[in-house]
């Protein structure tokens, strides 16, 4: 048997000639298997859509026994789809009862939703967590290109600029609870990887763990001889199919995907899920799971998920095909010169930030206000409420309003005229709104500098807070003045319809200086 880098040649040889044939779906190095069983020999494993008998083959086309002195196995599996969204009609999953899980995670973990800011509705699976080997300040997570960095209509996002989110690409007016994670940094689908970086904003906070496997210890490359087992056991969380297993058919393989010739990937079959109490597992991976890190039994990634075979009535349907994790990293030093590596942890659940967070200026008149907030509710919190993880906080270090506080805002705002205008301006004009404050540089700038982010926070505590107060002043203008100055910025940009509905907004409210949350009520019942 020829060394690994010997074998390694003799295979792309291979795929070079068997890859032209009709029918051939990928060629790559593995274990033999005879009558279902691994042989322990090392062969190049040829990929088919169907095993045909020799006198349907054309001259050419038959796949000899050996090729260059190794053995072939022939392995009946399907054609290769990329595993991005969207997922199967409503009402037929392909995965009974499961559902797509794109609930939002904080602190930032492997195995949860992500979505890029482009015209594509789409979303796809986080892999893990990286950082730069030189500069502390910049982390990453990882991906597939496919899902963050094509969109709708030739759209394609920019590095640096693009944004991308967790669970959605939702942006927010004070930040607080948008979904933007941070910015696509670059990566490529093509003949050696499908994978992205997305670039964390300061601030974010993150483990290094992927959801339902726990803390991630490094990153392997599965040798020829772990191939040569044929079970050598992998897995991967993904949004769609969840936690899975599988066993490593073969590594260095050339796969047929989406009109493309990836090399360096790793072919998965599943195995009975011991992921699922009493289940048995269909796929591998689904539309939705792309970008999932492919992990071995020691919690080292060895992969990234990309593409599956997901056709009805193709032989090895279920299977999966992930990109080899040293290449993905060697490449994105390569081609972006970015020097990364796979973050780790000792044990699951430890807390990181990424440095840098950029301070909010708060007014004067409000700082006291929301300090002496954000400190009594660090005391006066029940047991369960302060010790809950990290992904519960909303913002870093205040808990969130439950939910009956902004049904009772509702039911008061209901019972007057220039309250139920308030939620009509917010249903009719909420996705303008958040696109002013996030993209018209002009109302972002005097959204921020006028303390809209402070004054809204202000109002959120208010609503379990009856004894606070706005100021008469921010920054020492009257704050009707302020008011109206945030008002003349936003319907200077406003479509018609909102500037006539801004309008009348600021007619019918009251001036809400030196007034608590009822009194405010009040007032708008009077107005």
């Amino acid at each position: 048997m020829p060394d690994d880098a010997r074998l390694i040649e003799i295979k792309d040889r291979a795929a070079s000639r068997f890859l032209a044939l009709p029918g051939v779906t990928a060629v790559g190095i593995g274990g033999r298997e005879r009558a279902g069983r691994p042989t322990g020999e090392l062969v190049i494993k040829v990929f088919v859509q169907r095993k045909r008998p020799a006198a349907e083959l054309a001259a050419g086309e038959l796949i000899p026994a050996s090729f260059e002195g190794v053995g072939t196995d022939l392995v009946e599996m399907g054609e290769q789809d990329l595993l991005g969204n969207p997922p199967p009609p409503p009402g037929k999953p392909e995965v009974p009862d499961m559902d797509t899980d794109t609930a939002r995670r904080r602190p930032l973990l492997g195995g949860c939703a992500v979505m890029a800011d482009l015209t594509w509705v789409g979303d796809g699976t986080l892999a893990c967590l990286l950082k730069h080997r030189t500069d502390p300040s910049k982390v990453y997570a990882l991906t597939n290109w496919h899902i963050i960095g094509d969109g709708d209509g030739g759209a394609r996002s920019v590095v640096g600029a693009t944004k991308v989110g967790q669970p959605t690409n939702q942006d927010s007016v004070t930040k607080c609870c948008s979904s933007i994670v941070g910015r696509y940094a670059g990566g490529a689908l093509d003949t050696t990887r499908d994978a992205a970086l997305i670039q964390l904003n300061p601030g974010t906070e993150w483990q290094a763990d992927i959801l339902d496997i726990g803390a991630v210890r490094g990153i392997h490359k599965i040798t020829q001889a772990e191939a040569a087992t044929q079970t050598y056991p992998v897995r991967k969380r993904g949004i769609r199919s969840r936690l899975t297993g599988g066993t490593v058919q073969a590594i260095n393989a050339t796969t047929n995907v989406a009109g493309v010739s990836v090399t360096n990937t790793i072919l998965v079959k599943p195995h009975p899920n011991d992921g699922v109490p009493g289940g048995t597992q269909i796929f591998f991976a689904q539309h939705g799971d792309s970008g999932s890190a492919l992990v071995n039994a020691a919690a080292e990634v060895v992969g990234l998920v990309f593409s599956a075979v997901l056709r009805p009535g193709q032989p090895g349907r279920g299977n999966a095909t992930a990109v080899a994790i040293d290449v993905v990293i060697s490449r994105f030093q390569a081609v972006e010169g970015i020097p990364v590596e796979v973050a780790t942890a000792a044990v699951p659940g430890i807390v990181n930030t990424v440095p840098g967070a950029a301070a909010v200026a708060v007014p004067a008149e409000l700082a006291q206000a929301l300090a002496g907030h954000r400190a009594a509710e660090a005391v006066s919190a029940p047991a369960e409420t302060a010790q809950a993880p990290a992904a519960a906080r909303w913002p870093p270090g205040v808990d969130p309003p439950p939910p009956a506080l902004f049904a009772g805002l509702q039911r008061d705002l209901d019972r007057s005229t220039a309250g139920r205008h308030l939620i009509r301006l917010w249903l009719s004009h909420q996705r303008e709104l958040l696109d002013l404050v996030n993209r018209n540089r002009r109302v972002t700038v005097a959204w921020h500098r006028g303390g809209g982010p402070a004054l809204f926070q202000m109002l959120i505590r208010m609503l379990s807070r009856p004894e606070l107060a706005l100021p008469h002043t921010l920054d020492g203008e009257p704050l009707p003045e302020r008011l109206d100055r945030l008002h003349q910025v936003f319907a200077r940009f406003a479509s018609p319809a909102l500037r006539r509905d801004l309008d009348q907004a600021r007619r019918l409210l009251p001036d809400p200086s030196g007034r608590t949350y009822p009194q405010i009520i009040d007032a708008l019942g009077a107005s």
